[in-house]
């Protein structure tokens, strides 16, 4: 009896460990089966791999040309110059840059800037020739230098007057004369619509006649100087001679006034 329950025990292990074999089994060629249809499978992978190896774009090296230039940090390149014909002489660019320490060039093996500050824009034409003839003429030059703004000079809202004393009795020119007529030489010169006016004086004691004499060849001394200074005789203008008041200062009645008019 407890044979036959010994039996029928081991019976029914059998079959269930057979069972759970096959399910497992039927599980497995499912899941592969479903590898195999969406391209899953071995070969595939195997293929893929292969494919990715031999399909596989190359890292591309960085060979465009390009350079900077400059006094402070001189010639910089990056890239492939062997077809650029200049780079062979790049040293020689150092010539350009004489006279601009803030020059700068910049560019390409096709086109090539300028900056920096010019004082003027003779120079700046000038410099543009030598890049171009430099870099050839299949390279563009762009020029981009900047012509400095000259400063203001300072010219006086005021127009001068110049007085010029004379010693007793003479009409030489005082020592100083030059000094005294430079500010309204400045002015007449950058103001040619306006004209000097020269005034003698004289002293009212003694012959009248005579002083008067003196003031005018006085005032032609001061009107040659203007003359020889540049300024047209037409701008000049020759007025009566004044007599200074009894009991003024004789220095007074000894100078000549020039005035803008």
């Amino acid at each position: 009896m407890t044979n036959s329950t010994h039996g029928v025990q081991k019976s029914c292990c059998c079959s269930s460990y057979t069972f759970w074999t096959w399910l497992l089994a039927v599980l497995l060629a499912i899941y592969l089966f479903w590898h195999w249809q969406h391209g899953h499978g071995p070969s595939h992978a195997v293929g893929c791999c292969n494919g990715a190896s031999s399909h596989a774009a190359p890292v591309a090296e960085n060979t465009a040309f390009n350079f900077t230039a400059s006094n402070a940090h001189g010639y910089n390149a990056e890239g492939d110059a062997s077809k650029v014909a200049w780079a062979a002489k790049s040293d020689e660019l150092s010539t350009w840059f004489k006279g601009g320490a803030d020059w700068v060039i910049t560019g390409d093996a096709a086109k090539v800037t300028l900056t920096g500050n010019v004082d003027s824009e003779d120079i700046k034409k000038a410099k543009g020739v030598e890049a171009q003839a430099f870099f050839g003429t299949n390279v563009t030059v762009d020029n981009q230098l900047t012509v400095k703004v000259p400063e203001a000079a300072h010219i006086s809202t005021e127009t001068p007057t110049a007085k010029l004393y004379f010693d007793t009795g003479k009409t030489t020119l005082p020592a100083d004369a030059s000094q005294i007529l430079a500010a309204t030489i400045k002015w007449l010169k950058a103001n040619s619509n306006e004209k000097a006016v020269i005034s003698g004086y004289s002293d009212p004691r003694g012959n009248l006649t005579q002083n008067e004499a003196l003031s005018k060849s006085r005032a032609k001394a001061v009107r040659e100087m203007l003359e020889d200074a540049g300024i047209d005789e037409d701008r000049i203008e020759m007025r009566k001679p004044e007599i200074v008041e009894i009991g003024g200062d004789l220095a007074q009645a000894r100078r000549v006034e020039v005035s803008i008019e």
